[in-house]
């Protein structure tokens, strides 16, 4: 999205992964991933031990997130992109994978002519289908760091959580020129405070305690929990899909 055009009325920034949707996107994709090429399990469950065990020993979620990239060293992107197509399609095959206040709530930001940012950790080969799916402008998310020949290198840019989400927001309202006041944010996890003290209007998703305590004192909106599917709301196609593409990851 170029500046050139008229200035949106707002801008609604969604945590992707349990806000949104009611999975973890990245291990979902992970145990899609390795049970297309075979897996009958137990590298998904040892992948995930280890990577369970960082957190609990207390290492930051940054790092945690930069170990989830270093599996998929070797990779093509272009296959990562793929599969995630694969797997987009069979989640959202399930009977209610979004959460249905959340969707609303894109849903009435959108119509009201707000520009929609997804915010993840997750990255763009499972994003982007998420994003096509409910009308997305941007998405702000982890890059692998990829060679000169599309192939990941393990390392990843900068993990998207935390104050690289505060960050993120504040960078896409100067760029919008939307300020705080016109800006929606929507959360699950305590990580999500530093972008939702960058929005006039947060809201939180889910029983997280920190944010529970915020959203108590300020009186933020809440969100329920419910589920649903898209309903009549199909994937977008043509050149709305490929501007997402193309312009939306930064």
């Amino acid at each position: 999205m170029t500046g050139t055009g008229p200035r949106p009325a707002q801008v609604a920034f969604f945590d992707v992964d349990e806000t949104l949707i009611t999975v973890k996107s990245m291990f979902a994709f992970l145990e899609h991933w390795l049970w297309e090429r075979g897996d009958d399990g137990s590298e998904y469950a040892r992948l995930l031990g280890a990577l369970r065990r960082q957190a609990d020993e207390g290492a930051p979620r940054e790092e945690v997130n930069r170990s989830y990239y270093r599996t998929f060293r070797g990779v093509p992107l272009v296959e990562l992109e793929e599969s995630g197509r694969r797997w987009y399609r069979e989640f959202e095959s399930t009977n209610a994978p979004y959460y249905a206040a959340t969707l609303a709530a894109l849903h009435a930001h959108r119509e009201a002519g707000a520009v929609i940012v997804l915010l993840s950790g997750s990255f763009a080969p499972v994003l982007v289908p998420i994003g096509e799916a409910v009308g997305a402008d941007r998405i702000v998310a982890s890059r692998p760091v990829t060679d000169q020949g599309g192939v990941l290198t393990g390392e990843v840019e900068r993990p998207m959580i935390g104050k690289a989400k505060a960050e993120a927001v504040t960078s896409v309202q100067a760029e919008l020129g939307v300020d705080a006041e016109n800006s929606y944010g929507y959360g699950d996890h305590e990580s999500d405070l530093a972008f939702l003290e960058e929005v006039g209007h947060p809201g939180l998703r889910g029983d997280d305690q920190v944010l529970l305590a915020r959203a108590a004192r300020d009186r933020w909106r809440f969100l329920g929990s419910e589920t649903t599917g898209l309903a009549g709301d199909g994937p977008l196609t043509g050149s709305a899909t490929a501007g997402l593409a193309q312009r939306g990851i930064l």
